[in-house]
Order: structure tokens, then sequence, then C-alpha cells
């Protein structure tokens, strides 16, 4: 069986820590406006700058901090938005990833569930122009469970190379890059060119298992070894 063995514990944990940044970017957002509103509350309406005033200062100062206030509660809730939209992500049923285990369960259902709305539309008689869309969907669909499928049966072998090797941890479908000592900032620039980040977790550098995982590691070995 692909995929991580922990996707669903760390599902959970990703959609309480979304969960835990959209109420905090949602708070720090009121409280920005809070201080736009209390700011502009001591200034008269339509009031202008009084330049040979004393309170000529005091009023430039009240509008720099209200026009900082509105920028940073407008930052903060586009903060939230986005990790709304993180969160929405892992619960739409549509997206199917490559670290659940049941990906290609769900993939062979989505593939039915296509095929079902493909007839229905059919039988209408007219808006034709729906069945491209969907057949591409299936095919793509097709695609992946294939591409899951020889990713299961591929008997991955670890690239040794000067100072480190690649392997595959199955655990948490993950290719890692380990080094016998941190690597230099050419060999940390050509990991990140081709896509591996570091995880301090696993003390690796590491991305999905896949073919083009593969591809970017031999390109990584072959650079380093030149």
């Amino acid at each position: 069986m692909s995929g991580r063995q922990d996707y669903e514990e760390r599902k959970e944990r990703k959609k309480e820590i979304y969960q835990e940044r959209v109420a905090k970017a949602e708070q720090k957002s009121k409280e920005h406006y809070s201080t736009y509103e209390k700011t502009s509350s001591m200034i008269p309406l339509g009031q202008p700058i009084l330049t040979d005033h004393y309170s000529a200062r005091r009023h430039r100062s009240d509008i720099n901090k209200m026009d900082n206030a509105i920028r940073k509660s407008v930052a903060e809730n586009e903060k939230a938005e986005y990790y709304r939209n993180k969160l929405n992500n892992i619960d739409n049923e549509g997206v199917i990833s490559s670290d659940d285990p049941k990906a290609i369960e769900k993939l062979e259902e989505k593939i039915k569930i296509l095929e079902q709305q493909k007839e229905i539309v059919k039988a209408r008689d007219h808006e034709w122009y729906e069945l491209p869309y969907i057949n591409q969907d299936i095919r793509r669909a097709k695609e992946r469970i294939k591409e899951l499928k020889e990713l299961e049966e591929m008997n991955f072998q670890d690239i040794i190379f000067t100072g480190g090797k690649v392997i595959q941890n199955k655990d948490i479908n993950r290719l890692q890059i380990l080094f016998d000592k941190k690597p230099s900032e050419e060999i940390r620039n050509i990991l990140k060119k081709h896509g591996f980040k570091w995880a301090r977790s696993q003390g690796a550098w590491q991305r999905l298992f896949n073919k083009n995982g593969v591809r970017a590691a031999q390109w990584v070995v072959e650079e380093i070894e030149k």
C-alpha cells in the first residue's frame, strides 16, 4: 500500500493548525480595526489639518496611525482567508492526495461517479459540450491510478554518491537525500532547484516519492558528482 500511514493523523493536525491560524488572524484583524475606529473617533468628522495650530502634529500622527491600523487589519483578514482556503482544501473531497493510502480506491470511485455523469449528459440530447471535460477528468484519474500502481510496484534502489545517499522512505511516502555532513550552500541550492526541501524532523532533504522525484534525485546526484 502506497501513501503515508500517518496520513489521517497529519490531516487532522493540519486542520487544527489552520483553524488556529484563521482564528488568530481574524482576532488580530479585529484588534487593528478597533484601533482604527478608536483613533478616528477622536477626530471631528471632516476636520482638516490645522497647519498653524498646535494640534496639527497630533492630527497627522492620528491619520498615520489610522492608515497603519486599517492596512494591518486588511492584511490580517487576507491572511485569515488564505488559511481558510487551506482548510477548505483539506476537506475538499475532490482533492485526492498521493499521500492518502486510499488514493487508488478514491480515484476509482471518482471514475465511477464521472462515468455516471457522462451517461446523464448523453441522455439529455444536448449540452454535449460537457463531455470533453468529463472525459478529461476520467483520463486524468486513470493516469493517476496507473502512476500510483507503478510506484507501488517500483523497486527503488538506494543511490549512493560521494558524501551521501538517496533513499525511499515508504513510511512517509518521500524520497530522501541524506548527507554525511551539512551540504554546502552550492549543494543546497541544487537541492532547492530540483524541488527538495529540508525536513528537520527527518534530518533529510526530501520531496514526494514519484517518477518526477526520482528523476530529480538523479539530476541532483549528477550535479553533485560533477
